[in-house]
C-alpha cells in the first residue's frame, strides 16, 4: 500500500521527534564515558537511520517494520551484544608476596 501525504507528515514527524531524543542521548551517552550507554547511542542512532531509509522507500516502519540488510543486521546484533552483555572477566591478580622476615623489623 502506497504512502499518503498524511503518512508521509505523520513519519516524518515520528523521525523527527526521534532524531531530538537521539540528539540528546547521545550528548548524554557522550559525558557518560561509558561504552555500553555510548553503545545504546549508536544503537538508537542506527535505528533512525533505517526509518529514514525505509521512508525514503516508500515503506511505513511503524506499520511495516523495517528491510534491512545483512550487513546492518550484524552492526545492530554487535551493538546489541555491546549494550547488554558483560565483557570477559580479566585474569585474577597474582597474590602479593608474603613479607620476608626481614621485611618485619
Amino acid at each position: 500500500m502506497a504512502l499518503t501525504p498524511e503518512d508521509l507528515k505523520d513519519l516524518h514527524y515520528s523521525i523527527h521527534r526521534m532524531n531530538s531524543v537521539a540528539a540528546v542521548f547521545r550528548m548524554r551517552a557522550d559525558n557518560a564515558m561509558n561504552d555500553k550507554f555510548s553503545a545504546l547511542a549508536d544503537l538508537i542512532d542506527l535505528y533512525v537511520m533505517l526509518c529514514q531509509h525505509s521512508v525514503s522507500q516508500g515503506r511505513d516502519f511503524v506499520r511495516d517494520g523495517l528491510a534491512i540488510t545483512e550487513e546492518e543486521r550484524t552492526e545492530a546484533n554487535t551493538l546489541f551484544e555491546r549494550v547488554f552483555e558483560g565483557s570477559p572477566p580479566a585474569a585474577p591478580a597474582a597474590p602479593a608476596a608474603a613479607p620476608s622476615g626481614k621485611d618485619l623489623k
